[in-house]
């Protein structure tokens, strides 16, 4: 099982009968795991490419290249000599990969893929909520300064995306990021001196393609992931609420 799924990643063809074997027998998160490594190695990397040859940028141009996209979205681009490539390479994927490379990121990067469920959903909303507010406001929300005010509302935005995430009705877009900021607002409060599960899609093109080069996380998630699970007694939920008075009677 392991060599077929190693073949998948590879980009190899399974004949019918392997690929039934696998379908019956592997991991389901294995098998996608595999199938992204394949599409990363082969078909992004050639249509990244492409793109890059019309830009009259070849692939041994960007042999060696290092790519980060922080938690934020901002794209870095080391082991480029050429100052004026290394910038094409980080505009394009700024552009228009970036997002792409990120999916292919948490599908492969163990240190992601073998979170819980619930730890891997709050790792994966700050990533989300970090993107998107900073695409609203055009600078990096601090997520720990954040709070929930009595009504419901999140507290500590700026002005526009306060507006947008409080006042917006009927949008499904808006209100998935409300959630997610509610319950990252949670999470922070459990979490307490642990820290935020910050992490950056790192990539490396190597001999004419892309794979993954895994960062981990800064913080220790095995702890972290302790502090959610619910206690036999108690609300784990109980101190989310940060209750802010203008006046006091």
């Amino acid at each position: 099982m392991d060599e077929l799924l190693q073949d998948m990643a590879d980009g190899k063809d399974l004949n019918d009968a392997e690929l039934e074997y696998v379908k019956i027998f592997a991991n389901l998160k294995d098998m996608e795991k595999a199938q992204n490594k394949a599409e990363l190695k082969n078909s992004f990397s050639d249509d990244f490419v492409k793109d890059l040859e019309s830009m009259g940028i070849s692939r041994d141009d960007i042999e060696g290249m290092q790519v980060r996209i922080g938690s934020n979205g901002d794209v870095a681009v080391d082991g480029i000599e050429d100052e004026g490539v290394r910038e094409q390479v980080q505009k394009l994927i700024d552009e228009k990969y970036g997002d792409r490379m990120y999916q292919y990121y948490i599908g492969i990067a163990d240190s992601v893929g073998d979170l819980s469920s619930n730890t891997y959903r709050y790792a994966t909303d700050i990533q989300e909520v970090r993107r998107y507010l900073k695409g609203v406001t055009g600078e990096d929300i601090s997520l720990e300064n954040l709070y929930l005010t009595p009504d419901g509302k999140i507290g500590g935005l700026p002005d526009k995306a306060a507006d947008l995430i409080n006042k917006t009705k009927d949008n499904a877009k808006i209100e998935r990021m409300k959630d997610a900021l509610v319950d990252i607002i949670g999470k922070i409060r459990i979490s307490g001196d642990l820290g935020i599960p910050d992490f950056t899609s790192q990539f490396q093109f190597k001999d004419g393609a892309f794979s993954v080069a895994d960062s981990g996380f800064a913080v220790d998630m095995g702890a972290l992931d302790g502090r959610f699970t619910p206690k036999s007694s108690g609300n784990m939920y109980s101190d989310m609420y940060k209750y802010q008075f203008k006046k006091v009677l």
